[in-house]
């Protein structure tokens, strides 16, 4: 058993315990741990994972993905993460958001990077605001990656929160034009990131002027210049309007985008606060207050699934020139969400939450056992 398979372990038996602690301690103590965590996991090679007995490879974008599943573009920053998710099977591996330029991300009362688990509620909330090395870094540690067979590499994308209007949009275009020369399959374009101000979603019932120009001038000066096949979809929150689901679908089409991604993490703290275990009750209201940032896991599980059921059927009714898939994030955890996601005409799935919880039962065999249901 590797070291991060035993701290996960570890972890899963000392939650309870320390869960009795304050909510400012516990969420500080988890904070540090996770950046512990992941540091470790991404160093790690898991040895002898038979991927090609079980993996169910499929074809998207004429692009081979060993299955269905892949993580979610908060896991895994710096460009690191790929050799270990690619040895254990990953659909794919894509790589955390990155911006025109470097950012720390957030951080308040001590606090970096603020994260708290909430397992009894299978449910986690961050607030990490985008933590990146700029598109430049990134594009060279991207390069330099040893691909294995199966497992494509993607990388999220945004504009710069301390950036705006046209300087903002080249910055971006410029930023994916450098990536696109790197050793990278698909691009995802983050529409809603519920950590910095000017990303949150705005809950209205008629789609945004300035979201709509920005796709715009993303194709006339991107995806109309692409000169290999390199998908871009585009990711959106989960508190994405269900009313609003048939227009940005249409919008995607119509601009040329690849796919659409429902959805981010949650910000409907009112809404979620239902859900929430009573044990767990204090370190919730504790983060939701001091921090704000975005709720993840089985909490969206149902809301997650509905929008992609609204967006097949809007697919349904239109004239496709080329491939457009729809990708579900929020509370995949079990084979059972990957069948109902086939179900709702879900092509790809991504998981964060879910994936930690698996990975402390069945460490780095974690898509095999989700994959082969055993």
């Amino acid at each position: 058993m590797s070291l991060s398979e035993r701290l996960a372990k570890l972890d899963g038996i000392m939650r309870p315990v320390l869960s009795n602690f304050s909510p400012k301690f516990y969420i500080d103590f988890y904070s540090k741990g996770r950046k512990e965590f992941l540091d470790r996991l991404v160093s790690e090679t898991p040895k002898n994972i038979d991927v090609s007995s079980w993996s169910n490879p499929i074809k998207v974008w004429d692009i081979k993905f060993n299955n269905c599943i892949f993580n979610a573009a908060g896991m895994f920053k710096k460009g690191k993460g790929y050799e270990v998710v690619a040895s254990q099977g990953a659909g794919a591996w894509l790589c955390g958001t990155t911006t025109s330029q470097p950012r720390m991300g957030n951080a308040k009362n001590g606090i970096v990077h603020p994260f708290v688990p909430l397992p009894r509620s299978g449910a986690a909330i961050n607030w990490l605001g985008l933590p990146n090395d700029g598109h430049s870094a990134i594009a060279g540690t991207l390069k330099k990656i040893e691909r294995i067979d199966g497992c494509p590499i993607g990388i999220s994308v945004s504009s710069n929160p301390s950036e705006s209007g046209l300087h903002a949009l080249k910055s971006l275009v410029e930023g994916m034009n450098n990536l696109a020369k790197q050793n990278i399959d698909f691009i995802e374009l983050n529409e809603s990131c519920p950590n910095v101000s000017n990303h949150t979603h705005k809950d209205h019932t008629i789609l945004d002027e300035e979201m709509i120009n920005r796709l715009q001038y993303i194709k006339d000066n991107f995806l109309k210049k692409r000169e290999r096949n390199l998908p871009v979809i585009v990711k959106y929150s989960i508190d994405t309007n269900e009313s609003l689901i048939g227009s940005l679908v249409n919008l995607l089409i119509d601009l040329e985008f690849d796919g659409i991604n429902l959805g981010n993490t949650s910000t409907k703290y009112d809404e979620i606060q239902k859900y929430i275990d009573k044990k767990e009750f204090d370190q919730y209201k504790y983060f939701v207050e001091n921090f704000g940032g975005g709720i993840s896991g089985r909490v969206l599980k149902d809301k997650s699934l509905k929008l992609c059921k609204t967006a097949h059927d809007e697919i349904k009714k239109s004239k496709l020139k080329n491939e457009f898939h729809i990708i579900r994030t929020g509370g995949i955890e079990t084979h059972k969400d990957l069948i109902d996601s086939q179900n709702a005409g879900v092509t790809l799935n991504q998981w964060y939450t879910g994936y930690f919880e698996n990975f402390s039962k069945f460490g780095h065999n974690v898509y095999k056992s989700l994959i082969s249901n055993s």
